[in-house]
C-alpha cells in the first residue's frame, strides 16, 4: 500500500500572514513553488496557491504592494496523516476539489501533497 509519506515534497515553506501578496508571490517564484503555508506567530493559518492569488488578487485588481496574504488565503489548512494511503488522500483532494494538501505526522505539518507529486509517483524531498 501506498503512504502519503512517500509521495510529500519537503521541507515546508512559509510566510507571515502580514506579508504582502506581492512578497509571498516572488517567494513563490523563486522557489519554483505553487503553494505557500500561511504563518501566524508559530500557526499555520491557511494556505495560498497561484490560483489564490489569480482569482483573489488579480481578478479583483488589488494592489499586490498593499494586500496582505491573510487576505488572498485559503483556510483552514486541510491536513491528512502521513501514514494513509495514497488513495485516501487522492479521493479527499478530489472531493474538496484542491491540489495542495498538508502533510501531518504526529499533528505537525511535515510536508504538502499535490496532485503533480501523486502523478509523478514519489518522494523527492523536492520543494512543492
Amino acid at each position: 500500500m501506498d503512504k502519503i509519506l512517500d509521495f510529500i515534497s519537503s521541507p515546508i515553506l512559509s510566510i507571515d500572514a502580514k506579508s504582502t501578496a506581492e512578497e509571498g508571490a516572488k517567494y513563490m517564484s523563486e522557489n519554483n513553488i505553487t503553494s505557500l503555508l500561511i504563518k501566524e506567530n508559530e500557526d499555520y493559518v491557511g494556505i495560498v496557491t497561484g490560483t489564490d492569488l489569480v482569482k483573489r488578487l488579480v481578478a479583483k485588481g488589488l494592489d499586490p504592494k498593499s494586500t496582505r496574504m491573510f487576505s488572498v488565503m485559503s483556510k483552514p489548512v486541510l491536513t491528512m496523516d502521513h501514514y494513509l494511503p495514497r488513495s485516501e488522500a487522492n479521493e479527499f483532494m478530489l472531493r474538496k476539489n484542491i491540489k495542495h494538501l498538508a502533510v501531518t505526522k504526529d499533528g505537525k505539518i511535515i510536508g504538502m501533497l499535490t496532485t503533480n507529486d501523486m502523478i509523478s509517483g514519489g518522494r523527492d524531498d523536492s520543494i512543492y
